[in-house]
């Protein structure tokens, strides 16, 4: 669950993958709710079943693409990194490529507030998602998506006692 600006500040020598695959941990330098600039790790594990969606492989095979120094998302060819507005309109690309459907409705933010509804119907608790995700308050709480049936569920669940 990182934000644009983590992602484009994200240097090839703050990337550490674990012995044995299980995972990689990422050091972010600098983030909006940093403002004292200590930095955070971020881990992320390897997705075993589903190697071809595996987040590890896939950073993996950036950083070897790019040399391994510098940063790793930068454009092609290139050794200056993207800017967190590049982030957005290569998300559009992506999605658009792989055919999702209404792609022009999702932004880089979108990951964002999937990723922490994904975690909390995965069963993370709301601080644990706040540790993923950076987060120095509660706020998360608004980016939660509520899908129609969990409304339906939620409003059914009124009219017993």
């Amino acid at each position: 669950m990182f934000r644009s600006s983590e992602l484009v500040s994200i240097d090839c020598k703050h990337v550490h993958f674990t012995s044995g695959g299980g995972g990689v941990k990422v050091y972010v330098p600098s983030s909006k709710t940093d403002q004292a600039g200590e930095g955070a790790w971020v881990f992320i594990a390897a997705c075993q079943e589903q190697p071809q969606l595996c987040p590890v492989s896939a950073l993996q095979q950036i950083i070897n693409r790019v040399g391994g120094m510098g940063p790793v998302f930068r454009a092609e060819g290139s050794s200056t990194p993207l800017s967190k507005t590049t982030v957005g309109v290569r998300l559009h690309k992506a999605l658009a490529a792989a055919a999702i459907p209404n792609w022009e409705l999702y932004g880089a933010h979108s990951l964002r507030r999937g990723g922490a509804t994904y975690a909390v119907r995965k069963g993370l608790s709301i601080r644990q998602v706040m540790i993923m995700g950076r987060w120095r308050s509660d706020v998360v709480r608004e980016y939660l998506y509520a899908a129609p049936s969990e409304m339906w569920e939620a409003a059914d669940c009124m009219q017993h006692d």
